[in-house]
């Protein structure tokens, strides 16, 4: 009898350069009954092409590499035993580690490596991508046409603050959702859920856009809220 067990954990946002990920390719090596022979494969997606390593070296050696990768799957296999990393591979998933062996505890032991280095590498904004947003973008979605519905069109059985300041309300609110919404649709750019760093080039509003779409949000909820709460 032939028995495999498969196992698959979901990742904290990360980023990691070249160096930290020979890292934990060093510490997931280890793992394996024979560390000096480990089939190891890297397949990164490009826009315009797909490229796959062999080894890490190759990785780094490669010239016309972005500055960071976003897209990406990495194997290690020996045998029966295998581990993949993989990156945000459709919209809204997030990245995930799997391993497959002939016991559960190995297979525990590759998953708990892998989620316990790309804990110490967890981007800021893993929180948001753990959160149902697409749910949030139906609620504001639907909020104001129930709401009207429900009080005959009249701001003012809303709320009092609809009804003197629309203006700041139909500005603020759009803002979020707007802003809420390219997050979703665009996070594989804006929001990674795992980044390997080639090369720390990058400007500035390109390294902070996610930082500048956020707080743009965060300022458009906070000044419809502030108002609906103040407002007499």
């Amino acid at each position: 009898m032939k028995k495999q067990v498969n196992r698959e954990r979901k990742l904290p946002a990360f980023s990691l350069s070249t160096g930290e990920l020979e890292v934990l390719w060093s510490r997931l090596r280890k793992l394996f009954d024979d560390p000096a022979d480990i089939y190891v494969r890297i397949q990164i997606r490009l826009p315009s092409e797909q490229l796959e390593f062999a080894n890490f070296e190759e990785l780094k050696q490669y010239p016309h590499l972005p500055s960071r990768v976003t897209n990406f799957d990495i194997w290690l296999s020996q045998n029966e035993r295998h581990i993949t990393i993989r990156s945000q591979w459709r919209l809204g998933s997030r990245a995930t580690v799997s391993a497959t062996a002939e016991s559960e505890a190995w297979c525990a032991g590759a998953i708990e490596t892998v989620f316990s280095f790309v804990q110490s590498y967890k981007l800021w904004y893993s929180w948001f991508l753990s959160t149902p947003v697409f749910w949030v973008l139906n609620l504001m979605a639907n909020a104001p046409v129930v709401a009207l519905m429900s009080t005959g069109d009249r701001l003012e059985r809303v709320h009092p603050f609809l009804a003197e300041h629309p203006v700041v309300v139909f500005i603020g609110w759009p803002g979020a959702f707007f802003t809420l919404l390219l997050l979703w649709f665009a996070n594989e750019r804006l929001l990674p859920s795992a980044v390997i760093r080639i090369s720390d080039s990058e400007g500035f509003v390109r390294k902070h856009a996610v930082e500048l779409q956020l707080t743009l949000a965060a300022v458009s909820i906070i000044v419809v809220v502030i108002g609906w709460f103040v407002a007499k």
